[in-house]
């Protein structure tokens, strides 16, 4: 019997954990045919956010922008190498060439401030485009 309840209690424990881990969902940005940019709604609430890849080219041109319903939602860009795109980290604009070839990762947030207020949540609509 105690076995059976420590099992249930582990099985527990790591459900919750693969729960929390896809909350944080992410997903790839596609251009429609013949274009160059394209819009991303979403929602992000509390802590949660969301990651966009974007597919680029050294030399490339990008335009991002956010326009949320809670002004504390902001995205910041993570290079291919995996730190942070310093001149785009919680911000609402972007306008940049990029330096390294590959998959960029735009995650959009909600600042500590107001991810901790509970029922946090923002809607939001992203902008993308590279030339």
């Amino acid at each position: 019997m105690k076995r059976l309840v420590l099992f249930s209690i582990i099985l527990s424990c790591f459900l919750m954990v693969c729960v929390d881990a896809n909350a944080q969902g992410k997903e790839r940005v596609r251009f429609p045919r013949g274009t160059h940019g394209t819009s991303v709604k979403g929602t992000v609430r509390g802590y949660v956010y969301r990651d966009y890849l974007v597919g680029v080219s050294a030399g490339q041109g990008i335009d991002i922008s956010l326009d949320a319903s809670e002004p504390s939602t902001v995205f910041s860009i993570v290079t291919p190498e995996g730190g942070d795109l310093l001149e785009a980290s919680e911000t609402t604009s972007y306008h940049g060439t990029l330096i390294t070839s590959g998959d960029y990762r735009v995650r959009v947030l909600m600042v500590s401030s107001a991810a901790r207020r509970k029922g946090s949540v923002s809607n939001y609509t992203l902008k993308i485009a590279v030339k």
